[in-house]
C-alpha cells in the first residue's frame, strides 16, 4: 500500500491520514510510506500511536513541527523508530515506561525522568550500568566523555568500578563497544628473571644505567621498571612494550655468566654505611674473632666458623687448600699468606689496612679510603653476603631537634626608713649626750646607713635620699659630716624575659652535643713558694676551666612505630653576680646551674614539655626602735622597712622532627638560610654623608644551599 500526505497539509488531513493508515495496517502488513511536512508533533505522535499501539504523553513544553519523508514504503515496525529519530532532531526525547506509555520531554530533562535501566531501546532514553573488569573506570571515562552529549549523564561509581550512563539506546551500544575495546588486561605484567651466576643487585644496577631514559619516560608505554629481589636472586621487569621486555631478558642472559676472574674477587661500594662498621658486623655474624681468624678450610677456628655459617651460607663442596685453588690464591694475594697455606694469618689491624677477616670460605676487607668492601668468595657465598650488605647499606634517618628554654623573672623591692643622729656634743669637753638610729649597718649596706653616708656622701645608695647636715664632727680621729637626719625611699621593679632556642641535627641512634657560652677559670688552689738567695716569695695558683652557658646533649632513636626516643641532658649555667664578700675576693666564684637529664618518647613534630620551675618568694625586713617603732605615724621616724618579692617561671620544651630524605632536609635548611639572610639585611647601616660607606657582610641569598631534589655530583660507580 502507498499513502502520501499532500505538501503543506492541514492538521485535520494528517489526523485522517493516521486513522486511514491504522485501518489499512490492521488489514494488511504491507509497507507504508510516511510523509509529514511541517506537521505538529502532537498530531504526528497521535498518528504513530494509532499505528503502533503506543500511548504518547507530551510534556507541556513539547511544541513544534517535524518533517518525515519516505520515498518508498517501509516496514510498519520502523514507523516508531522513525518518529523517535524525528523527535531527536527536534531536541526532544522519548522515555519509555510501563504499559507501552511513552513520555516525550525536552532532551535536557530526559535524564531526570524515571528511565528504564538496561534494555535495548534504540532511539529512546535509557540508563545502563557498565562494569569494568581490567581497567579503572575513572580513567576510561575520560575517553568516553566526547562520545556523550553534555546534557546526558555519565558518572563513575568507584566502589564497583562501574560507569553509569543515561543516553539514547543506540549511543549506549556504541559506548559499550568502545569500553569492550578498552577494558582489556594490561600487557605490562611483571616478569621474573632468575639468575644463576650473577647477583641480582649488581645486574639491576647495570640495567638501570643502560635503560636510564626509559625509567623516567612520560608515556606509559615507553616506561620501563627494573628492580631486584635479593632473597630469590631475581630481576623483576615491567613494561607496556613487550619488545623492550624481550631485549631486557636477552641482556640479562648475557650478563648472567660465570665470572672469568680467578678467585671471584669483587668490590662492593657502599652508599650510606661505613665500610669498617659493616665489615665488623659481618665478622661478628660469620663467627670470626678479631682480624686474624683462620678460614673455614683449616685452622683452629674453622669448626666454629663453619657451624656459624651453616644457617646463613649455602652448602658448598670442600675447598682444598692446594695452591691450584683459585680462592686460595686470591686469598693469599689479598692477605699476604702463601698459596699452599690453608688459611694464612691476616696482617695486624692498622689504620692503613682497615678491617679484614677470613671465615667460612670468604675473605672480607674494608677499604675505608673509598668506603668499599673487597670480597673474595665463591658466587653462592658472595650472593648471600651481598644481600646482607644491601640491607645494612641504607640511608639512616636524621632527627632535627629544637629545644626552647623560656625563663621569665619578675623582681620587686621597696625600702623606706628615717634615721637620725645627734652628734653636736661629740667634740665638746663638758658632759654631752649623743645618739640616734642606725639601720642597715649590720648587713653591710653602708650606702643606706646614716653613719656610712656621713662618712662618704658620694656612696649614698640609689633612690630618694633627703638629709639635714650641719657642719662636720670628728669621731675617733676621722672627720665625718654632722648628718642629723636621713630619709630614704626606694622602689625597684626588675623584669627579665630570657629565651634560648638551641637546635641540633643528629643522626639516628647517634649522640649529638651543642655547647654555647664561656669557659670560666675557677681557682682550685694557691700557695706562696719561698725560693732564691734573698728568700723571695713567689705566689702560685692553680685554676680549672669550667664551661658556663648552655649545653645540650641528645641521642635520638627512631622506633618502628614512628615515635622518637630521646636521651637528653640539658644544662643552663651562669656566674652569679659578685656580692663583694670575701669568697669572690679570694677568687672563688659562685655558679647558677640548672640541669635536666631525662629520657622521653615523642612523636614526629610533637612539642613536649620536659620540665619547669615555678618559684616565688617574699622577703620582709624591718628594723625599728622597740616601742617607739610601733607607734602610729610617729613610729615611721624610728623604723626602717625593706620588702622584696621574686618570681621565676622557667619552662623547657622540645620538638623533634624526623628527616628521612634529602628533600626534607633541604626544605628545613633553605628556610633558615633565608631567614638569616633577611636578618643580616635588616641591620645594614644607614648612609651618612660624613662617614665612609662600608659594605654589610651577608649570605649569598641568590645561591643559597642546594635545592631540594637536586642532582648529586658524586661519581657513579
Amino acid at each position: 500500500m502507498r499513502f502520501r500526505c499532500p505538501l503543506r497539509c492541514a492538521a485535520s488531513a494528517v489526523v485522517a491520514f493516521g486513522l486511514f493508515v491504522t485501518t489499512s495496517f490492521a488489514q494488511t502488513a504491507a509497507p507504508v510510506t510516511l510523509n509529514f511536512v511541517d506537521a505538529d508533533i502532537d498530531v504526528v505522535a497521535k498518528a504513530v500511536g494509532e499505528l503502533t499501539g503506543k500511548t504518547f504523553v507530551l510534556a507541556p513544553g513539547v511544541k513544534g513541527k517535524v518533517n518525515i519523508q519516505s520515498a518508498r514504503g517501509v516496514a510498519p515496525d520502523l514507523a516508531y523508530p522513525t518518529f523517535l529519530a524525528a523527535l531527536r532532531m527536534a531536541g526532544f526525547a522519548a522515555v519509555e515506561g510501563q504499559g507501552g506509555v511513552v513520555r516525550i520531554v525536552p532532551e535536557v530533562d530526559a535524564k531526570a525522568q524515571p528511565t528504564p535501566v538496561g534494555g535495548s531501546g534504540g532511539g529512546s532514553i535509557m540508563t545502563k550500568v557498565i562494569a569494568l573488569t581490567h581497567q579503572s573506570a575513572g580513567q576510561v571515562i575520560n575517553a568516553l566523555r566526547p562520545l556523550v552529549a553534555a546534557a546526558n549523564a555519565l558518572t563513575v561509581y568507584p566502589p564497583g568500578n562501574a560507569i553509569i550512563i543515561t543516553d539514547y539506546g543506540d549511543n549506549i551500544r556504541k559506548v559499550e563497544a568502545v569500553i569492550a575495546r578498552l577494558d582489556v588486561g594490561s600487557v605490562a605484567q611483571p616478569e621474573l628473571i632468575s639468575l644463576h651466576n650473577a647477583h641480582a643487585l649488581d645486574v639491576a644496577a647495570t640495567l638501570s644505567r643502560v635503560f636510564a631514559d626509559a625509567a623516567g619516560a612520560s608515556e606509559a608505554r615507553d616506561r620501563l621498571l627494573i628492580t631486584a629481589d635479593a632473597r630469590s636472586n631475581s630481576i623483576i621487569v615491567r613494561s607496556e612494550d613487550a619488545g623492550r621486555v624481550a631485549r631486557v631478558k636477552a641482556l640479562v642472559q648475557e650478563l648472567d655468566r660465570p665470572t672469568a676472574a680467578p678467585g671471584n674477587i669483587r668490590i662492593v661500594y657502599l652508599k650510606h654505611a661505613d665500610a669498617a662498621q659493616v665489615a665488623a658486623t659481618l665478622r661478628r655474624v660469620l663467627g670470626a674473632e678479631g682480624g686474624t681468624t683462620a678460614s673455614a678450610s683449616g685452622g683452629t677456628g674453622g669448626g666454629a666458623a663453619a657451624s656459624a655459617l651453616s644457617s646463613l651460607l649455602p652448602t658448598t663442596t670442600a675447598l682444598p687448600g692446594a695452591s691450584g685453588n683459585p680462592l686460595a690464591a686470591a686469598t693469599a694475594a689479598l692477605t699476604g699468606a702463601t698459596a699452599g697455606t690453608p688459611g694464612g694469618a691476616l696482617p695486624a689491624l692498622t689504620p692503613q689496612n682497615g678491617t679484614a677477616f677470613t671465615a667460612g670460605g670468604a675473605t672480607v676487607y674494608a677499604d675505608t679510603a673509598i668506603n668499599a668492601l673487597v670480597i673474595a668468595a665463591p658466587t653462592p657465598i658472595y650472593n648471600n653476603l651481598r644481600t646482607v650488605i644491601e640491607q645494612l647499606d641504607v640511608r639512616r634517618a636524621q632527627v632535627f631537634i629544637e629545644a626552647l628554654i623560656a625563663e621569665v623573672q619578675a623582681d620587686r623591692a621597696a625600702e623606706f626608713g628615717i634615721q637620725w643622729q645627734a652628734l653636736d656634743g661629740v667634740n665638746r669637753t663638758n658632759t654631752q649626750g649623743f645618739g640616734g638610729t642606725n639601720f642597715g649597718a649590720n648587713t653591710g649596706a653602708t650606702t643606706s646607713n646614716i653613719l656610712g653616708v656621713a662618712a662618704n656622701p658620694a656612696a649614698v645608695g640609689q633612690g630618694f635620699n633627703v638629709g639635714l647636715v650641719r657642719g662636720a664632727v670628728t669621731i675617733a680621729g676621722k672627720q665625718i659630716l654632722n648628718l642629723g637626719l636621713l630619709a630614704r625611699a626606694l622602689q625597684s621593679d626588675v623584669q627579665a624575659n630570657i629565651l634560648s632556642m638551641p637546635t641540633l641535627l643528629a643522626l639516628d641512634n647517634e649522640e649529638a652535643r651543642f655547647s654555647g657560652g664561656q669557659t670560666v677559670p675557677v681557682l682550685t688552689g694557691q700557695y706562696a713558694n719561698s725560693s732564691g738567695a734573698n728568700n723571695s716569695v713567689t705566689p702560685f695558683a692553680t685554676f680549672d676551666r669550667k664551661d658556663v652557658g648552655l649545653i645540650l646533649r641528645v641521642k635520638p632513636l627512631i622506633t618502628e612505630g614512628g615515635a622518637i626516643r630521646l636521651q637528653l641532658y640539658q644544662e643552663v649555667s651562669s656566674v652569679a653576680p659578685s656580692t663583694g664578700s670575701g669568697i669572690e675576693a679570694a677568687g672563688l666564684a659562685t655558679f647558677n646551674k640548672r640541669v635536666l637529664e631525662t629520657s622521653v618518647l615523642a612523636d614526629d613534630g610533637q612539642i613536649v614539655v620536659l620540665g619547669g620551675l615555678l618559684q616565688e618568694s617574699l622577703a620582709t625586713d624591718q628594723e625599728k626602735v622597740p616601742v617607739l617603732g610601733d607607734a602610729p605615724i610617729v613610729g615611721n621616724l624610728f623604723r626602717y622597712d625593706t620588702r622584696s618579692r621574686k618570681k621565676t617561671n622557667l619552662m623547657v620544651f622540645l620538638r623533634p622532627t624526623v628527616l628521612r630524605s634529602a628533600a626534607q632536609a633541604n626544605v628545613l635548611s633553605n628556610e633558615r638560610y633565608r631567614v638569616l639572610g633577611l636578618d643580616q639585611e635588616s641591620v645594614a647601616p644607614e648612609p651618612r654623608p660624613v662617614l665612609p660607606e662600608m659594605s654589610n657582610p651577608r649570605l649569598p641569598l641568590s645561591s643559597g644551599v642546594a635545592p631540594s631534589g637536586g642532582q648529586s655530583t658524586a661519581p657513579t660507580r
